[in-house]
């Protein structure tokens, strides 16, 4: 790296780091936002992670790299974001390629109220980078009142395009590193992503059949309090309140019977759900049983809550 690539690096970094921090800071609460507003995306099914500026000499190194093959040169400690424009990544990882999706159909609103706005999208996980890389990626320009406008390179991974990272991309496709990948290796790493891809798919079938369990989008509508008090037949019975998800509430009997409560059974909706109204671990309720061969449900009686 030539001296004056690698001080106008340096001046950019002295002059912008505590900027770009504050545009990843800006664009993670962003991501969070988005997430907390839906319910498919609530609780931990998307992780936002901390993010990161580029290591100053990877920067210089990519920059050189950049120069080089356009057979250009730079002048200005500014034209080093214009080259390098993932200096600032942000991620967020995905449970399945339905998070995924409906994560990245948020940010690209053209009606989201934020101030940020997406100067480019990049699509990875329908058409994959030669390496095997998959992922989607947005790049997002963060304003500032009195400095330049930051880009931020968001990356919307699924949890298995994620896993093909640390296992392959790491080790065998970062640029600079001592230790070169074969051919022999690249087509394995090729072979890794089409694998995970076929698990991505089966993960998401997975997570639209337990969601039709769940009455997350399932044909049959789910029972109502009103129905069951029809049933007068059907004796009732004391249940105690585990664990809450952002789509059912987890309760087991005095004998130690896990069951299902759905929202809706309680007067809520994934959607919009009131946050008063939720039980609380250790809450007791009396319950109707309605088991099938794949999923036993608690309906609470009505007039409790």
């Amino acid at each position: 790296m030539s001296a004056t690539v690698r001080e106008l690096v340096d001046e950019a970094y002295e002059r912008r780091e505590s900027t770009w921090r504050a545009a990843l800071e800006t664009v993670n609460d962003w991501v969070e936002a988005a997430c907390s507003g839906s319910a498919l995306l609530s609780g931990d099914r998307v992780t936002v992670g901390h993010g990161r500026i580029k290591d100053r000499l990877r920067a210089g190194e990519k920059l050189r790299r950049k120069l080089a093959d356009a057979n250009d040169e730079i002048h200005e400690a500014v034209e080093v974001e214009n080259q390098v424009i993932d200096v600032v990544g942000a991620r967020a990882v995905c449970r399945t390629e339905r998070e995924q999706s409906a994560l990245w159909d948020l940010l690209t609103d053209s009606n989201d109220e934020s101030n940020l706005s997406v100067a480019e999208v990049r699509e990875y996980s329908a058409q994959p980078k030669p390496s095997g890389y998959r992922g989607r990626h947005l790049i997002v320009e963060v304003p500032f009142d009195a400095e330049p406008s930051v880009l931020v390179e968001l990356q919307l991974r699924t949890v298995m395009q994620d896993a093909w990272c640390v296992l392959a991309e790491e080790h065998l496709f970062k640029p600079g590193q001592a230790l070169k990948s074969d051919a022999q290796q690249e087509r394995l790493s090729v072979v890794l992503s089409g694998l995970l891809a076929q698990a991505d798919v089966v993960a998401g079938y997975i997570a639209d059949d337990v969601g039709a369990y769940l009455g997350m989008g399932n044909s049959s509508p789910p029972r109502t309090i009103q129905n069951l008090d029809a049933a007068a037949d059907v004796p009732s019975i004391e249940v105690t309140i585990r664990e809450l998800n952002h789509s059912y509430v987890l309760a087991a009997d005095e004998v130690g019977r896990h069951g299902i409560i759905r929202l809706e059974n309680l007067g809520l909706t994934p959607e919009n759900p009131e946050k008063s109204a939720f039980p609380h671990p250790g809450d007791k309720l009396q319950v109707t049983m309605d088991e099938s061969n794949t999923t036993r449900y608690f309906i609470p009686v009505a007039g409790q809550r």
